[in-house]
This record gives C-alpha cells, structure tokens and sequence, in this order.
C-alpha cells in the first residue's frame, strides 16, 4: 500500500511539473510590449472622478446633466479590444446625438500596456466620445500577468474614478450617482483572495440598498453567467448573485457574445467571439453578435436597447417601468 501511494505521488509531482513546463509561459509571461510609432500621446479621460467635466454638474448629492434634457441616455460597450475603429465610433455617435456619457465593462484594450492606451486614444480622438464622460472598470485584459496579477499605476491615472468603494478597490470599485440612476461599477478581475470577495459582497449590498428609489446598473467583467463554452467563473457567480438580483440590469463582458437573463446582460463588442454557450433560460441571445446598449431614462422607465455595432440594427430591447416599490418588465420586441 505504501508503494502505491509513493507512486501515486510521483505521478502527480511530474504531472504538475509538466503542466508548469507547458502553462508557465501563458500563465506568468507578457509579451515585449510594442513601441508606439510617432508622437507620444497624453491620455486623460472624462470621468466623474474629476471636479468638472463638460455638460454636467454636481449639486453634492448627484450629477446632474446641465443641458436639461427630457431623456438621459447612456452608451454601454462591452469587451472592445482596440477593435472599435475611429470610424465606427464617429457613426454610434451619429446614429445616437443625444448620448449624455458613456460606460464600459472592461478589455478596453488588447493588452495592459500603455502603448495600447494610446491606441485607445487615438481612435477615439477627433470624436464625440472624445471629451464625453466614461464609466469603466478594467478587464482581465487591462491587468498584467504574474504570480499576483497587477493593474497598471497608468490605468488610474487615464481614468481618475470616484474613490467611494471599499477601500483595497478605490477608484476601480465605486459607484455614480444620478438624480434617478446609480451605477455601480465592480472590478471583479482585482478579486484575488477570499477577503477580496467578501468585502465587495457586503459593499455591494449595502450599496444597492442605498440607492433607495434610483434605478440601479451595475458593471463588472465577469459574468454571472456565462455564454461562452468553458468560461464560467463560479465564484464571482456564488458571491455575486443574491445581491445583483436586486439590480435593474447588469451588465458583464468576457464571454464576446450576447445574451440577456433579466437583470444579467452579457454584451460584447469586440471582433474575436469565443465558442458560445447555448441556455434554453437566455431571454434573449446572440452567437458572436457585436453589439452595444443605449440606455434612456425618462420619466419612470428606464430603457435598454441592444443595437448591432456596424450597422445599428435593433436587436433587443426592455423597458423597466417602476410602480410604488415595484418593477415591470416590457419586452416589446417579443
């Protein structure tokens, strides 16, 4: 019986050491990081971290649009991955003059380098969404590998977010108030130990319950569920899912695919679809659909339309209608 345990063991020593042999580079290793070509480019973003920002104050309580416009509406880009082109950006900005800020789920980018950032920047450079204000929170994309995965110090200073979240997670974690909104932005690739999980379960609830009679969105990366073969995290699922329940709509990315299970939204608009996960419990989905979402509050509804990215096709669409202390769902499209 000893002898078959010891070689029990060196069967699982070297098969560790094989996987190790053959994983260690994608695990642990970046590659070099490319050299921007031409001038360097100073990258600062809009956001509601910042004192002021154009089109909008803040009364101490709220932001609140200065244009005073009878719908609020909201931009939400999944997974982009430098792949949205100056161009396109330029044609969602015409197809939707309106738009008053703009959110995304995480993987802005490529790679977590800075030469990628500037890339950013200069697609979005010269449009509308130039100085417009962002809410993001950064992707699996956005950190560099190692034994302990690191966000960039240049992350937090292109997006200078409110530091209201707990306090491991300030200015990645965090939430934004509007006169009939809360977004609540959660970095959920910054969740490395179980003291992590914890302690953004408990800000989150406590956040959601604060929001009083807003409408609440919620941001974050990873989903809770996944619509893409193999991919789902069932930690962030087990943590996450009771207190997202009592959210509006929550949207994640990751998975580059679309698919809707009220109040969870994945959405994605980059070019690389991974292999997609059918569920008979999706209300609505999209095998490798680029896509985005406009949000428009007015009045008590609060509406979500997913368009398709090139061309702005309608593809879904939900309104949440508050009555008293309750919710409507509407789904016009069905």
């Amino acid at each position: 019986m000893k002898r078959f345990w010891l070689i029990l063991n060196i069967i699982l020593l070297v098969g560790v050491a094989v996987l190790c042999a053959v994983r260690w580079k994608a695990w642990f290793s970046n590659p070099p990081e490319p050299q921007w070509q031409g001038d360097t480019i100073s990258i600062q973003f809009s956001t509601f971290g910042l004192d002021s920002l154009p089109h909008f104050g803040y009364n101490g309580i709220y932001w609140e649009n200065c244009d005073e416009m009878d719908t609020f509406q909201i931009l939400v880009l999944g997974d982009v991955h430098n792949s949205i082109t100056h161009e396109q950006w330029n044609a969602i900005a015409k197809r939707h003059p309106h738009i008053d800020c703009f959110a995304q789920i995480g993987d802005f980018v490529e790679r977590g380098y800075f030469y990628y950032n500037q890339m950013l920047y200069r697609e979005i450079k010269g449009t509308p969404f130039e100085q417009m204000p962002l809410i993001n929170v950064p992707g699996n994309h956005e950190y560099l590998k190692g034994i302990k995965r690191t966000l960039p110090d240049y992350w937090l200073q292109t997006f200078k977010h409110p530091e209201n979240g707990p306090q491991e997670f300030l200015g990645t974690t965090y939430y934004v108030d509007f006169e009939e909104l809360r977004v609540i932005a959660i970095n959920t690739n910054g969740l490395q130990r179980l003291k992590d999980y914890t302690r953004v379960n408990a800000w989150l609830k406590k956040t959601i319950s604060e929001a009083e009679d807003r409408f609440v969105v919620v941001l974050m990366h990873h989903p809770v569920y996944s619509c893409a073969a193999g991919r789902q995290n069932y930690r962030i699922a087990a943590t996450f899912i009771r207190p997202l329940k009592q959210a509006d709509l929550v949207f994640a990315g990751h998975d580059h695919n679309y698919a809707r299970r009220m109040p969870f939204v994945c959405t994605n608009a980059a070019t690389k679809p991974h292999h997609f996960k059918p569920n008979a419990k999706n209300e609505c989905s999209g095998d490798g659909l680029r896509a985005y979402e406009i949000l428009s509050l007015y009045g008590d509804t609060l509406r979500m339309q997913t368009r398709v990215l090139e061309t702005g096709e309608l593809f879904d669409e939900v309104l949440i209608v508050k009555h008293d202390n309750e919710r409507e769902i509407i789904e016009p499209l069905k």
